[in-house]
């Protein structure tokens, strides 16, 4: 069991009885990681818990159960929350589900982990899918330009909408299936929206609101495939 989160072992059991994986599945990560890396092991460390994250960097793992990392950004500003502060996003588009548990399953995996398994303090893994029904987003990316990524994970649908009423983009709305890493919680709905950086400096201007049931962050993408793995989900990017 991962010391940075509760897995979410119901959940996953019910994988391995649908007669259809499903997918792709897109991973959406909410990571927290630790100021100084900590090995299990107890040999020394002397690199940040995101440097030893970085060492992890799992792309060829993923690579070879044909999934692919879309989305990396580290947070600027946490505008809605609770006491997780969180450092950086990240979203993994799987093949399917059961391409998670093949990828898990893997010796080698296993053993890159342990410097994921140093670095974080906590993390929540959420199992989204596309929202049914809505339109094909704009092809745009936040690494494309000067804009950043507003993320909103929420509760309720029924949520209002941060980014209305700014201006912005919609990238991307997922549903949330479930949680496979994190706590006792479950989300609705996870939105991705494109911003300048002065729109971001005016979310961030009204303050932070305390939430047991929402996250908003506004983060720097690094890498930001969202929208275009809506319509190639073939096309492996490294």
């Amino acid at each position: 069991m991962p010391r940075y989160g509760q897995l979410n072992e119901s959940y996953i059991a019910s994988w391995f009885g649908r007669d259809d994986p499903g997918g792709p599945m897109w991973a959406l990560n909410l990571m927290k990681y630790r100021d100084r890396a900590s090995y299990s092991d107890g040999r020394e460390s002397s690199i940040s818990g995101v440097d030893a994250d970085d060492v992890y960097a799992p792309h060829e793992h993923l690579r070879k159960v044909g999934s692919r990392i879309v989305m990396m950004a580290p947070v600027l500003h946490q505008l809605v929350g609770d006491g997780h502060v969180w450092d950086r996003i990240a979203i993994a588009q799987y093949r399917d589900r059961m391409a998670m548990i093949e990828m898990s399953s893997n010796a080698d995996f296993q053993k890159d982990e342990e410097h994921k398994e140093a670095g974080m303090d906590f993390t929540i893994v959420m199992a989204t899918f596309p929202v049914d029904g809505d339109s094909v987003p704009p092809q745009e990316s936040g690494v494309d330009d000067d804009r950043l990524l507003l993320l909103q994970v929420v509760g309720d649908a029924a949520t209002p909408d941060t980014a209305a009423g700014v201006d912005s983009v919609r990238i991307g709305r997922f549903a949330i299936e479930n949680c496979i890493l994190g706590d006792e919680r479950n989300f609705a709905e996870a939105r991705y929206d494109l911003v300048r950086r002065d729109v971001a400096d005016q979310l961030a201007a009204r303050g932070f609101t305390h939430s047991d049931t929402d996250y908003v962050v506004i983060a720097d993408p690094a890498l930001d495939d969202i929208a275009r793995s809506l319509t190639d989900t073939n096309r492996v990017l490294f």
